[in-house]
């Protein structure tokens, strides 16, 4: 048990300092990984490639008139004044996932680019006529022989959005910004899959504007548990970086707003990363499995197939737990007997140590003699511990990144992703630790000592710690308590 609270503390050291967004020019693995396989536009290109008209002229047409509709799990709020979505909140989360910084600076979805600095201002400031069909919203421009049609086809979670123009120039749809979230340990900003790849882009490794093209299967901007953005035959992707000074702050903050270039209509998804939606869209990949993704994907699939049968994620983790004790019992089972000889040869262990006090080296050699004599092995005890890090880090970083586990909850506690606002299920945790020690053979006293005090210890680590995790580590010490006393009074006792 010492030996997993090393490594619990040295986790919550690397999360504090290596989980955090990356510092000033220091791009994310994962960049690094896929950077090779972005094809950028060459000079030329970029010069003809659209840009965000930002300054006080934009600021000053903001839209006045809205039209909201409520359609299936969002509510949306669509103005004249350029065809944008200016609200878009999910219903489930009851979050707008339209920010306060698109709001400030008149940045909004839906505004669209070609290039033409005059005809980008008539398109995204100029009045859009609306029309109602059924689940459909046609929103049509005309000025001056130019025309445009953006036509939205709502659908339960999701929209699909096809535009037409007679501009005979490539149109690019902006996404938007990433919705605000305070999180250490996640990425926020652009996203998209290229080449079959998700690279996920730092803003500070952009310099004013990043030009991407290729085969790119979905793009748009993300948040710990938030994603704004297309999906489909997407060629090109413009991110912009800008500066913008928040409400009741006093420095600016760096943000990005993305953009796409498109082949055929593209599927607009804002909303949660709820894992039903994203399997259904093939946007899967947006949640960030991170380096252990072997391991914690296979195990929130599992959990989530569990969830899909009982309806309840509380019922999946003890399932989980369940599961993993009983494909690790033959390991228990051997620490438990093992524990059990050295505990009957406690007598000829005093003995040694006594008459060997003066030479330590001997006296290590006859202890180690006396173990192969018995049959103990020193690793035994750990090995039960050590084949549950991998599962305990993959569980925790399944309650970081999934929006399923922060909605649910259980009792008092409101969400197993949160801590335990009133520490009762870390008080329990330690409770079942000190029962377990009862319930463990060991031969010495001052050993058992430290077990108790590592209890304690683990209660307080715990209480911070999300609840789905201290939960899981309750259910597993009221398990081990079974297996010991199964082991020591069922299986030994027939022998």
């Amino acid at each position: 048990m010492t030996l997993i609270a090393f490594f619990l503390l040295g986790y919550e050291l690397f999360s504090s300092y290596f989980l955090r967004p990356a510092p000033q020019q220091t791009p994310p693995p994962q960049q690094e990984q896929t950077a090779k396989e972005v094809k950028k536009t060459e000079p030329e290109e970029k010069a003809s490639a659209p840009q965000l008209m930002l300054g006080t002229t934009r600021e000053k047409k903001k839209p006045v008139k809205t039209l909201k509709y409520d359609v299936g799990s969002f509510s949306i709020e669509v103005s004249p004044e350029g065809g944008r979505i200016v609200s878009f909140v999910d219903k489930q989360f009851g979050f707008d996932l339209i920010t306060e910084a698109e709001k400030k600076l008149n940045v909004y979805p839906l505004e669209v680019y070609t290039g033409n600095p005059d005809i980008d201002y008539d398109l995204n400031f100029g009045e859009y006529k609306i029309e109602k069909r059924e689940d459909k919203l046609i929103l049509t421009f005309k000025k001056g022989g130019k025309e445009l049609t953006k036509e939205l086809e709502f659908k339960d979670f999701y929209v699909k959005l096809t535009v037409k123009s007679n501009l005979n120039r490539k149109v690019y749809v902006l996404v938007g910004t990433h919705p605000f979230e305070a999180s250490f340990y996640t990425h926020e900003g652009p996203v998209l899959k290229l080449g079959g790849e998700v690279l996920r882009i730092d803003k500070d490794d952009i310099k004013a504007r990043e030009f991407i093209e290729g085969n790119i299967e979905f793009a748009g901007e993300e948040s710990r548990y938030f994603f704004k953005g297309f999906k489909g035959k997407i060629s090109h992707v413009v991110i912009n970086k800008v500066s913008y000074k928040p409400e009741g702050e006093e420095k600016e903050k760096e943000i990005t707003f993305t953009y796409v270039g498109y082949d055929e209509p593209l599927t607009l998804y804002m909303g949660a990363k709820y894992y039903s939606r994203l399997r259904e869209l093939e946007l899967s990949d947006l949640l960030d499995w991170g380096m252990l993704k072997v391991a914690v994907k296979p195990l929130f699939i599992f959990m989530y197939w569990v969830y899909e049968h009982t309806g309840s994620w509380v019922l999946s983790i003890v399932i989980l737990t369940f599961l993993l004790r009983l494909v690790f019992f033959p390991l228990n089972y051997k620490s438990t007997t093992s524990m059990m000889k050295l505990q009957e040869a406690a007598p000829q262990l005093e003995k040694i140590k006594k008459k060997y006090k003066d030479d330590p080296v001997k006296m290590q050699q006859e202890m180690m003699k006396l173990y192969s004599e018995i049959g103990f092995n020193p690793m035994s005890g750990c090995l039960p511990i050590l084949v549950q890090i991998p599962v305990f880090f993959a569980l925790y970083k399944v309650l970081i990144i999934t929006v399923d586990l922060k909605l649910s909850g259980m009792l008092w506690i409101h969400s197993l992703a949160d801590k335990d606002p009133f520490y009762i299920l870390p008080v329990i945790m330690g409770l079942t630790m000190i029962l377990q020690q009862k319930f463990t053979p060991n031969p010495d006293p001052k050993q058992n000592l430290i077990m108790y005090i590592s209890a304690v210890a683990f209660t307080f680590l715990f209480a911070n710690f999300p609840s789905g995790l201290v939960l899981y580590w309750t259910v597993n010490n009221i398990l081990n308590i079974g297996q010991n006393y199964l082991i020591k009074n069922v299986i030994l006792k027939k022998r």
